[in-house]
């Protein structure tokens, strides 16, 4: 008998679908199982089997640990298992996509039909962008559309659509597409259509069997936080509603002759936020943010190629989410800088 796996890997994965625990049947005194992402070895330990049977355990702690030491969202994995012979070695491979959840329709339905983030909508500022992955195979990109709601100033109150053809963006490998959309990409659309200027309301995006929602405002955001989301990929959220910033100081009291003095002295300073009603959809979405392992606030912006950010820490956070249509849901949470200096920031960014 030779050393095999008792399971094979499917083509791709979601982190959060890899199995568990991975049995490896052998004759041998002792194997050597190593894991490799993207072909750099990130774990490797011998294992001596009970009636000829080995079971690796806690498979995808190890690759998501790897994944995001590396920083990367998609990689191949490579399990082997070596026979202390030395003449014989088994592997299974598998593309791996970083993921904090699981798809009941498994990984590879999930992303031939979803974009890579648990929202179906968004609502932005009309300056603002959102950035949309979705995971492709080689030459197998679906087909782009866009139905854009629109208003012109020759005819006020009444909203039209347009839906129009935007193309496919091939690719000759497998590999997860970026799209930044902003209002000023679908209002040069609308206006090379209709010759005419106008102001967009919306847009249903689409690629292939995706959907997403988005809607633009003239309202302006209190603050713009970049995160990594549930997939390791950079999204925005724009906050509505209200920050409240509090200083609190500790120090100690001493008093030499007649003077009072201070020392060791500590400031700190925490701002606490409140949103505006969120939708259940909306509010689930914003939780991942606030135990994401990356967070960050926009400090100053006059184009976007100058954006800058600085990494926040998210703390006394209160989403309670609830299905109910008859309760406004409103997510309190609290943040500070990481580096612990407040930003001047730009008031004007938005």
């Amino acid at each position: 008998m030779a050393t095999s796996f008792t399971i094979s890997f499917d083509s791709i994965y979601l982190t959060a679908e890899l199995p568990e625990v991975i049995g490896i049947r052998t004759d041998q005194e002792s194997i050597s199982v190593t894991v490799l992402i993207d072909g750099d070895e990130v774990f490797s330990s011998v294992y001596y089997p009970y009636n000829r049977m080995v079971y690796f355990r806690d498979v995808r702690s190890i690759v998501e640990s790897a994944m995001l030491e590396q920083e990367c969202d998609m990689a191949s994995l490579e399990i082997e298992a070596n026979e202390d012979s030395g003449y014989g070695t088994v592997t299974e491979e598998a593309k791996v996509i970083y993921s904090m959840y699981r798809s009941p329709y498994g990984s590879e339905v999930f992303l031939a039909n979803s974009f890579l983030s648990l929202r179906k909508s968004a609502l932005i500022p009309r300056n603002g962008y959102l950035n949309l992955y979705n995971y492709t195979k080689a030459y197998a990109q679906g087909s782009n559309y866009a139905m854009i709601y629109y208003t012109q100033p020759e005819i006020p109150g009444v909203v039209s659509t347009y839906n129009c053809y935007l193309g496919k963006v091939q690719s000759s490998w497998d590999r997860i597409i970026l799209k930044r959309l902003t209002y000023d990409y679908f209002k040069e659309v609308v206006d090379d259509y209709r010759q005419t200027d106008s102001e967009v309301l919306g847009v249903e995006y689409q690629i292939g069997s995706r959907r997403f929602n988005i809607f633009f405002t003239d309202e302006k955001p209190t603050d713009m936080f970049t995160f990594l989301n549930a997939f390791g990929l950079l999204e925005n959220y724009y906050l509505y509603g209200a920050t409240t910033t509090k200083t609190e100081v500790e120090r100690s009291e001493a008093v030499c002759g007649w003077k009072t003095l201070y020392y060791d002295e500590t400031i700190s300073i925490r701002h606490e936020v409140e949103t505006a009603p969120l939708p259940y959809n909306e509010a689930m979405w914003l939780s991942q943010m606030l135990t994401s392992k990356w967070v960050a606030v926009q400090i100053a912006s006059r184009d976007s190629a100058t954006r800058k950010t600085a990494e926040v820490l998210t703390s006394d956070i209160a989403a309670e989410v609830t299905d109910n249509d008859k309760e406004l849901i409103r997510v309190k949470f609290s943040w500070k800088y990481a580096e612990g200096a407040e930003w001047m920031k730009d008031k004007d960014m938005f």
